[in-house]
Order: structure tokens, then C-alpha cells, then sequence
């Protein structure tokens, strides 16, 4: 999956033919194999990047699919960034099958997983606190019993202005949450069941893709990779949480 807040470039096309080579070894072996490729468009957009006019700093904290396109000429600003993309993957005949996250969340394919996430948010807290050391909990005043208690896995975009600048406040065993906006300072109370605006924290919408999507193989550059880091943490929270193997 790539998250597409600019030019994709060709550090991400490494993932993408890893990916790709391992599909085909196993196709050669007789092996039904298939090569999925995630659009990460409901992610927020961090920071403007070169080439995109500053004036686009007030769409930070959006999801990328819910952005003009800067050229003012298709659906979105994550449409901008992935059509060249998809038009390279065709003219190196790569087969690929695209998932738009966006549509996913909004579907409601997600929201038995996302329950469980919310019901169970202590224990996704008791993993994360378990990869922390004392010395990174002290640096953050990270206090873990406050921690579990005010956790929650997800964040919420505002239907007040968009963006994920929100606070939960209340949540009810279900999908219904009471959050704040920020900015606005307004609260409302939604179902998430109802209302797709929430999208899970990247540590757990990870694993919780894993086991949605069947995944076996999956390439990572080696900052995941690193002992204690979002592999790891993933992992654990794949096999608690989601009850599936992580690739």
C-alpha cells in the first residue's frame, strides 16, 4: 500500500516489483498467487510537498481522497498522484489489483473490525505500552494507566471541517462515538456504522488489512522491519487482536 501525498516514486515501485516477482516464482510452481495493491487514500495529508501550491496547508489533516486536485482537472488530490502510477503499472504489464481504501471504509467493510478494535482498545494499548521503554514513556509523560485508559485506536475526521483535529469523548461498547472538533469546538455524537468517518490508527488498520485481505507476502522497507518497530508491534496485534498469522 502506498499513501499518495505526492509523486509516486520509484523507492515505492520497489515494493511493487518485489511484490510482483514473488507472484510470478509462485505462479511458475503451480501456486494460485495474486498481487493486491492498496491505495492508502484515507490517510490523512500530513504536509504539502514540493510542486503543490502552498495555499494547499489548509487541507492539511484531510483525507487525501476528499482534496481538489491541485490541477483543478480530476476527481481528487489522490487521483492526481495515483493515475500515473496505475498508467506505469500498465505499460510494464505488472497485474495488479488495485483496493481504494476510501471506498473500503465507506463500504462499512471494515466496521466489524473497527468494533473489535474499539472493544478491545485496552488491550491494543497494553501491546503499544509493551514496546515502549521507560526511558521513551518518561520522555513523553506517557503515565500507562492513563495511557489505556484515554486510548483509542482510531481517529475521527470532523464533519465540521473535515479534518482529523478530533477528540473522542465517550464511547458507547458499540459503534457509536461522542467526539470534539478542535477546531470548531463543537461535539456530536455518531455511529460509525452510519457515518464512515473514522479510520483506524496505521498500527492496527495494518494487521487488520492482513487478515481482511488474506495477505501471505508482503514487502516493507527495513525502518518496519527494525526490532521493536511497526512490524513487530503490527504483528502482536495481529495475533491478539485479529487472530491471524502477519506475513
Amino acid at each position: 500500500g502506498i499513501s499518495p501525498s505526492g509523486v509516486v516514486h520509484f523507492g515505492n515501485f520497489r515494493d511493487v516489483i518485489t511484490a510482483h516477482i514473488v507472484v510470478e516464482a509462485l505462479k511458475q510452481k503451480g501456486k494460485q498467487a495474486r498481487l493486491i495493491f492498496s491505495w492508502d487514500n484515507f490517510d490523512r495529508f500530513r504536509k504539502v510537498p514540493v510542486g503543490v501550491p502552498e495555499s494547499f496547508s489548509e487541507h492539511i489533516g484531510k483525507p487525501l481522497s476528499k482534496i481538489p486536485d491541485p490541477l483543478g482537472e480530476l476527481s481528487s488530490y489522490a487521483e492526481r498522484f495515483q493515475k500515473p502510477s496505475v498508467l506505469a503499472m500498465e505499460r510494464l504489464g505488472i497485474a495488479i489489483e488495485y483496493r481504494d481504501q476510501t471506498s473500503l471504509y465507506e463500504s462499512g467493510a471494515y466496521d466489524e473490525m473497527i468494533k473489535l478494535a474499539l472493544t478491545e482498545r485496552k488491550k491494543i494499548a497494553k501491546v503499544l505500552l509493551s514496546f515502549m521503554t521507560e526511558k521513551a514513556m518518561g520522555e513523553k509523560n506517557i503515565d500507562p494507566i492513563e495511557y489505556a485508559q484515554n486510548f483509542y485506536p482510531i481517529s475521527i475526521y470532523s464533519r465540521f471541517t473535515g479534518n482529523d483535529a478530533t477528540k473522542i469523548l465517550e464511547y458507547d461498547g458499540d459503534m457509536g462515538i461522542t467526539y470534539k472538533c478542535i477546531e470548531s469546538g463543537k461535539t456530536e455524537t455518531v455511529n460509525l456504522g452510519v457515518d464512515h468517518i473514522g479510520k483506524l490508527n496505521w498500527k492496527v488498520d495494518w494487521p487488520m488489512r492482513w487478515q481482511y485481505e488474506k495477505v501471505n507476502f508482503e514487502p516493507a522497507g527495513h525502518d518496519h522491519a527494525s526490532p521493536g518497530g511497526s512490524y513487530d508491534v503490527s504483528s502482536t496485534i495481529s495475533k491478539e487482536l485479529f487472530n491471524y498469522n502477519p506475513p
